[in-house]
């Protein structure tokens, strides 16, 4: 079999997303997000079949950082966290958005992380806006499986994954993501536990197109 056709490259070209970089948060919530452009804004591909557990916080500050705190335990009992990167989208002091990452993993059950997010305002004139995370396993992250990525392992993944899709919403904890159990709190708040952000579902047309894509790709890479 020779070069790969113009189709089934950009078909492959992006795996999966990349959470610890902030143009990939970006694309991922300019797609994603509960009234976003849908997942094939940027034309279908691999990581459009994907499903992910991203949470979302809001926060405000007043004249400094707001204080955020996470909580990462195994989803049980006397199981060690499994390796994994626990990465948060935010403003820093200027409101820029950026990316921080912590390593989550053995030999403990349960991990905590401290850090501050946003900047400047006032009591009067506070400046506001949203955190993003997510806690993937090192089996799940971008990278690990370099060799396979245009390959019929890729693309068998990517059919399952697909097959577990439904019309009308997905499961978020898809991606390995049930292993961890995530609790957040936000300055002065409470703690709140393993909540998602809203996101839009794969429509009616870009299922169709994506079961079309794979099958393509599964035959010619079968051969």
């Amino acid at each position: 079999m020779g070069e790969n056709p113009q189709w089934l490259e950009n078909f492959l070209e992006k795996t999966s997303f990349d959470f610890s970089k902030a143009q990939d948060w970006r694309a991922f919530l300019n797609e994603r997000r509960e009234g976003g452009s849908g997942r094939s804004a940027d034309g279908l591909q691999l990581r459009d079949i994907k499903n992910y557990a991203p949470g979302t916080a809001f926060i405000s500050t007043h004249g400094a950082p707001t204080p955020i705190q996470f909580h990462v335990r195994t989803q049980g009992s006397g199981f060690a966290l499994p390796s994994g990167v626990l990465h948060v989208y935010h403003p820093d002091a200027s409101w820029t958005y950026k990316v921080t990452s912590f390593y989550v993993g053995p030999p403990t059950s349960s991990l905590d992380f401290r850090m501050e997010a946003g900047g400047g305002g006032s009591p009067s004139s506070p400046m506001w806006g949203s955190i993003y995370y997510i806690v993937l396993k090192s089996s799940d992250l971008p990278g690990q499986k370099q060799a396979e990525t245009i390959g019929k392992r890729a693309l068998r993944e990517a059919v399952k994954g697909l097959n577990g899709v439904t019309r009308w919403g997905f499961r978020l904890l898809a991606m390995g993501e049930a292993s961890y159990s995530l609790s957040v709190k936000v300055g002065g708040g409470e703690w709140v536990r393993d909540e998602f952000m809203p996101q839009q579902a794969l429509t009616e047309a870009e299922i169709a197109q994506l079961k079309d894509l794979a099958d393509q790709a599964y035959d010619y890479l079968r051969d």
